[in-house]
């Protein structure tokens, strides 16, 4: 994997573009970009054709080991890979430890292995299952295994407990990936923990940066799921910005569960260059049930069709599927777009423009929620 830095805005906003990745070299990835987030490697309520039907679907997959690692021996007896198992042979194929739309329980991580939460109930993954689970799944880019099991509230000891778990699954990964045959092709991003402790993020940072990866991870800010919408980055801009300092310019970073669009803004000016798309899935009432009207001017399949808001309040109601799948459209649609918007604002010198324009819809849609309450 080879990432070139074009241009760089403001104090640390870049505009970037992968190539040489994974099992598709030839693609090129311009940055910053988010994936397409995806439960098993399937689109929430999408079908495969209704997926290819849509504009903008970003060119990599993100699937979790949260969805796969109690069936991950279907895909290893295929063994093509999951991006042929699921239908996604012309995706890039990215493999996350969780589901960032789903809180992850704490307290069960432990020195031998950290714990996945899927519909079976706790999984414990340790090197040897993480690695088997890998070569079966063929990915294109894969997170290491971590311990991101810290938040604002943890101790400074747990902080730095976190790091050097993290540190030693890295070596013991990077070892056996280097004496995989089938995972020559896959690049290995490295995970930056330390939870809101700068010293250990900086630990980390110099650490991991030393060793053979493609790419880095920021993570343990919090435990995902609904919460990432809380999160603010602002509250750790500071932290974010000593521990990019000590990562080489020519590396790809990636932070999960970066939601709100303003938010989202605000770590691209970081200098983050991937995100995940989880957040138009979210589950979040607000969401969900918004009766605000749907843009007229919107080219989404959801619209375009000109289904109404009364029509999707009804399947809301009466619990039917359709309406997951409508507002999956509408809003995968416009989280796409976005992303298409950072790149030209970035491209044109006009990101302070957009961060207005996201300020603004942000304030209408507080106003609007306050009038209804």
């Amino acid at each position: 994997m080879k990432f070139s830095v074009l241009c760089v805005r403001g104090h640390g906003a870049r505009l970037g573009q992968l190539s040489s990745i994974g099992h598709q070299g030839c693609k090129i990835l311009d940055t910053p970009m988010c994936m397409l987030y995806t439960r098993g490697g399937s689109a929430p309520y999408l079908g495969l054709d209704m997926l290819q039907r849509m504009e903008n679907i970003p060119p990599v997959a993100h699937i979790t080991l949260s969805h796969l690692s109690d069936h991950y021996e279907a895909v290893q007896a295929f063994k093509e890979g999951v991006a042929k198992f699921t239908a996604l042979k012309d995706h890039l194929v990215f493999i996350s430890l969780h589901d960032p739309a789903v809180e992850v329980y704490s307290g069960f991580n432990e020195k031998s292995g950290i714990a996945i939460w899927g519909k079976g109930g706790k999984t414990k993954i340790d090197v040897d299952l993480f690695m088997k689970i890998q070569e079966a799944l063929l990915p294109d880019w894969y997170q290491a295994l971590s311990d991101g099991d810290t938040s604002k509230d943890t101790s400074k000891k747990r902080a730095g407990k976190s790091v050097q778990r993290t540190l030693t699954f890295l070596d013991q990964i990077i070892e056996r990936h280097s004496q995989s045959e089938r995972l020559k092709n896959s690049a290995l991003f490295g995970v930056i923990e330390g939870g809101y402790s700068e010293k250990d993020r900086e630990h980390s940072a110099k650490e991991t940066s030393a060793r053979p990866v493609s790419g880095f991870i920021i993570e343990g800010f919090h435990n995902m799921g609904p919460k990432s919408e809380q999160f603010c980055i602002s509250d750790v801009s500071g932290v974010i910005q000593k521990t990019l300092d000590y990562l080489p310019e020519d590396k790809p970073r990636l932070m999960h569960g970066v939601w709100p669009p303003d938010q989202v803004l605000e770590a691209v000016e970081l200098g983050i260059d991937i995100f995940d798309s989880s957040y138009p899935c979210s589950d979040l009432c607000m969401y969900f049930d918004d009766l605000a009207p749907i843009s007229p001017h919107c080219t989404c399949y959801t619209c375009h069709k000109k289904f109404t808001r009364a029509y999707i309040n009804h399947l809301l109601n009466t619990s039917e599927i359709l309406a997951g799948v409508l507002l999956m459209i509408h809003n995968f649609h416009h989280y796409f777009q976005f992303f298409r918007s950072i790149h030209s604002a970035l491209e044109e010198n006009k990101l302070e423009e957009l961060k207005r324009v996201i300020q603004q819809q942000k304030s209408s849609a507080i106003s609007k929620d306050a009038l209804l309450s």
